[in-house]
């Protein structure tokens, strides 16, 4: 669009060429789409109460005041993913339709709450992977657990992981994260046992196991997210976890103690998929509350 146009071009329509250009251009995955068009949707509700809105009458204070009036209820972190939201918007508005400024660059981000991740104990997890599964369902389950905990993976990439994913002597597997990025990371000597285990059940049921989704039902249909978190939910339940127990507790897990036992920060970064070191150091803090615990128990003088 030449900039002469700019200041006819309506929101909805700057929304629209914004998202096409995130998935076409930029390769962001269909959640944050999903999330992006979301958020903008509300901005074009929202502004819409006072009429037709064009792309270029967005300024700081009307972005401001769209924020103010969503912030409501919403937590800090959900108030950071809306206002980058608005300012990868405005930057793309700069540099693709003429817009002389983005609006939303110099508006602040809210400080985030400080949250300790949610952690299961190493030897509680020792419990949960020393129990022999019985079944198919069961064994799947168990793999899961080995590959979240034993490879910081996320659930979508445990998921989406294909059989042609798996390096051929089953010591790491190539991933697709966030932002259409792949990563290799190391499969355990006890997940690799898993792994075979699991692989000669399928065959059992007349499951090929050289192309295709990794987990898939007895009949061999891929299984999804919904599924793997319920019953990976449900494993930790039964075996005592009372705290909370998710597939991203697992992978919390393996990044603290990582670190707990002197893993480099950077090495799990890469590990983990991050994409900042920023986002990997708040699991030190758990590796620091760990060691006052350590000092006050250790030290005579503590």
């Amino acid at each position: 669009m030449e900039p002469s146009e700019t200041s006819a071009l309506e929101l909805p329509q700057a929304i629209e060429d914004y998202l096409d250009h995130l998935r076409d251009a930029r390769g962001y995955s269909l959640h944050t789409i999903s999330a992006y068009s979301l958020d903008l949707a509300k901005l074009t509700a929202w502004a819409a109460k006072k009429g037709p809105v064009r792309a270029v009458d967005l300024d700081k204070r009307t972005l401001q005041m769209f924020l103010s009036a969503q912030a409501r209820g919403l937590a800090a972190s959900s108030q950071s993913r809306l206002l980058a939201c608005l300012k990868g918007f405005g930057k793309f508005l700069v540099q693709n339709h003429g817009m002389p400024r983005n609006p939303a660059q110099t508006i602040a981000f809210p400080k985030k709450e400080s949250k300790l991740v949610s952690v299961a104990g190493a030897e509680f997890l020792d419990e949960v992977l020393e129990e022999e599964p019985q079944g198919f369902a069961a064994a799947r389950t168990r793999l899961c657990v080995e590959m979240f905990y034993g490879s910081g993976l996320r659930l979508s990439e445990l998921t989406g992981l294909k059989w042609t994913h798996i390096a051929r002597d089953g010591s790491s597997a190539r991933v697709l994260g966030k932002g259409s990025r792949y990563r290799t990371v190391p499969i355990t000597a006890s997940a690799r046992a898993m792994l075979e285990e699991y692989r000669a059940l399928c065959r059992e049921h007349g499951v090929q196991t050289t192309a295709g989704a990794v987990l898939v039902s007895a009949k061999g249909k891929p299984v999804g997210n919904r599924i793997i978190q319920r019953t990976v939910t449900d494993r930790l339940h039964a075996m005592g976890r009372r705290g909370k127990s998710s597939p991203h507790v697992l992978r919390h897990s393996f990044a603290t103690h990582l670190l707990d036992n002197g893993a480099d920060l950077m090495a799990v970064k890469e590990m983990l998929g991050h994409s900042s070191l920023s986002t990997t150091q708040k699991y030190t803090h758990v590796s620091v509350k760990k060691l006052k615990e350590t000092y006050a128990k250790a030290h005579p003088r503590a």
